[in-house]
């Protein structure tokens, strides 16, 4: 086991990382908002795995309300992210479907490579890839132990779509 001190040490490190993550996303990334697994980003991310679901489909999947689905979906296609179309079996039913700029702002976010990660050499940043994935690997399975459901399963999408790029 770990040295309690250490641990406590380490923790804050994380935690400190954690705000200044925020805030270096709000200061130095304003030009560019980033993909986040929340709101409109969930939206696009679960469209980038399977196009073309119905506003009640995504609201299921997604564990959020149909008016928030909704709401999300109509912001989206706004900016040209997706589009909505009448169900050829049910014109009731809107179908959301993602358009080549939605698509792009799915992949520009697995891209995105933060600058900071330049102040480590290629052998810290192997060190730090491996304790990430520790560390990250105890999460999932403390997540999948409290709450084994399908948001928590579409966490684990985002990383391993955004991992998948970079494992090549």
């Amino acid at each position: 086991m770990a040295n309690e001190i250490k641990a406590e040490l380490a923790a804050g490190k994380l935690a400190e990382y954690e705000q200044l993550s925020k805030i270096y996303d709000d200061i130095v990334k304003q030009s560019r908002p980033h993909l986040t697994v929340e709101g409109q980003g969930k939206i696009l991310l679960a469209l980038a795995d399977e196009d073309h679901l119905p506003q009640r489909t995504l609201a299921e999947r997604l564990d959020m309300s149909p008016q928030s689905v909704s709401e999300f979906v109509s912001k989206l296609a706004k900016r040209d992210m997706v589009t909505l179309t009448k169900s050829p079996h049910d014109r009731r039913v809107n179908l959301v479907n993602l358009t080549s700029t939605g698509r792009q702002e799915v992949e520009a976010a697995a891209q995105e490579v933060p600058p900071f990660v330049n102040a480590l050499s290629d052998a810290e940043l192997d060190q730090l890839t491996n304790l990430l994935t520790k560390i990250t690997d105890a999460m999932y399975t403390d997540i999948d132990t409290a709450n084994p459901t399908f948001s928590v399963k579409f966490h684990k999408l985002f990383a391993n779509r955004y991992l998948k790029r970079f494992k090549k």
